[in-house]
């Protein structure tokens, strides 16, 4: 049963469903089509004896507040609640009296609340989207008229990928181009200039690259990039 609540949504299986569809449901996609996936998708917890009810109660909910409850949705949750289903399996997985009683309060008023028209859909929100970035290295070369640089990526706090930007500034023209990206948060890599025409990437020989450029050129700048893996 997850987490021991008398709530409706007090459990993991619940959110589950729930959290799963407005995840989709606030990326655009149209209520009708998310259930049918979520189904899907879940049909395993759908089917199952002990979550198949919290499975039910929680892609209810998400319907009822996208205005889109399924009628056939709708009539297996009312048939848990009036027959005493979900009650009688929280007893067979060792419910106390009290639980029961709360419990049975809560499916009543979720019950009350389905069956009554929603005035206005929730609203999508817009997923979050927030890009940071942390410096790992910075290298100017003795030419002076570039520098080489190594980060790594994050969005929404998530780690996503290590990249790198070779960019020149001279007579006053800015510009340049990515070297190299790859995926392993952590992981070993550096660089040094051996001279103008010569960058060195020294790198956890486990590091697979992509893309990875083995020479630059801007301006008629031209070098070669050489990868040492260790």
């Amino acid at each position: 049963m997850g987490t021991w609540s008398t709530k409706i949504n007090g459990n993991d299986i619940f959110q589950d469903i729930y959290q799963s569809f407005f995840d989709l449901y606030n990326q655009g996609e149209s209520p009708k089509d998310i259930s049918k996936k979520i189904q899907e998708d879940f049909s395993e917890m759908f089917e199952d004896y002990d979550e198949r009810n919290d499975s039910l109660f929680g892609l209810a909910m998400a319907q009822w507040e996208t205005k889109s409850l399924d009628q056939k949705i709708y009539d297996q949750v009312k048939n848990i609640i009036e027959s005493a289903n979900d009650l009688i399996k929280w007893k067979e997985l060792g419910a106390n009296n009290k639980d029961v009683e709360n419990r049975q309060k809560e499916l009543e008023k979720f019950l009350l609340k389905i069956s009554t028209n929603k005035e206005k859909p929730k609203r999508r929100v817009r997923p979050k989207f927030e890009f940071n970035q942390v410096r790992l290295l910075t290298i100017v070369a003795p030419d002076r008229k570039k520098y080489f640089e190594i980060n790594e990526n994050y969005i929404n706090g998530e780690y996503e990928n290590t990249s790198s930007m070779m960019t020149w500034v001279f007579d006053e023209v800015r510009g340049g181009g990515s070297v190299f990206y790859f995926h392993g948060k952590g992981k070993f890599v550096t660089a040094s200039w051996l001279d103008s025409k010569t960058l060195e990437i020294r790198h956890d020989k486990t590091i697979q690259f992509s893309p990875k450029n083995e020479s630059f050129f801007y301006y008629g700048d031209q070098g070669i990039i050489k990868y040492i893996a260790e």
